[in-house]
């Protein structure tokens, strides 16, 4: 899959037995529908808090790397100063490089289904 943001490469990444893709350029990570729910708050999950988003890629509007579908940019309910970047056709998520980092700061004990 490519990149919505930045044209890189997806990979896929295991964390705690969910399969998530990382961009191999930017970072920004790509959630399919429930994985970001799925990807506790937990000590495994620090292998998604790397890099910054020094390209400005949050104020890009992206396309939904399963369908093509331009991607609806929403403020995070739990954190105002992250943009979540959703599919409304298979409400898959895409956060910028850092922004996973951002959620998880905002309130550690807090699930995830409350910080969307």
């Amino acid at each position: 899959m490519r990149c919505p943001k930045c044209e890189g490469s997806l990979k896929s990444l295991q964390v705690d037995g969910t399969e998530v893709d990382r961009c191999d350029a930017c970072s920004g990570i790509w959630f399919d529908k429930r994985e970001l729910v799925d990807v506790l708050p937990g000590a495994a999950a620090a292998n998604l808090e790397t890099g910054q988003d020094t390209e400005g890629h949050d104020q890009k509007r992206g396309k939904c790397p399963k369908d093509g579908t331009r991607l609806m940019r929403v403020n995070s309910a739990r954190n105002h100063t992250v943009t979540l970047d959703t599919c409304r056709v298979c409400q898959g998520i895409w956060l910028d490089a850092g922004e996973f980092e951002t959620l998880r700061e905002a309130s550690p004990t807090t699930p995830f289904i409350d910080l969307i």
